[in-house]
């Protein structure tokens, strides 16, 4: 048992004994190492023109988002302020309806032993 194991590990091993070295194309990692550094600058290139192009990054659009946000801001607060006053108006139809369909009338009396 233990030869056969032994046997089949020095075949596995003796198997690389006919390899080779591989063998590359002359001047193969100057081009690789030139490929590479020109995807790296060119990458960040692109993304530099990227940058540059986004209008979002330019002051004047930043500070008219900035000025039309404040405005919003501005119309939302005071819509609230001009609904606070609105209440007491809404508390006195309020009223007017509970009236007309006799809901703020506490006198009347219900029998629960019928």
């Amino acid at each position: 048992m233990n030869n056969e194991k032994n046997k089949k590990i020095e075949d596995i091993l003796n198997s690389l004994d006919g390899s080779q070295k591989a063998t590359v194309p002359g001047f193969f990692y100057t081009r690789l190492k030139a490929k590479m550094l020109a995807r790296h600058t060119s990458g960040e290139n692109e993304l530099e023109k990227r940058i540059n192009r986004s209008w979002i990054f330019r002051p004047a659009y930043a500070l008219a988002i900035l000025i039309l946000v404040l405005l919003i801001n501005a119309v939302v607060i005071l819509k609230g302020n001009a609904a606070a006053d609105n209440n007491t108006t809404d508390a006195d139809t309020m009223q007017s309806i509970a009236g007309d369909y006799s809901l703020n009338d506490n006198t009347a009396l219900y029998d629960l032993n019928q």
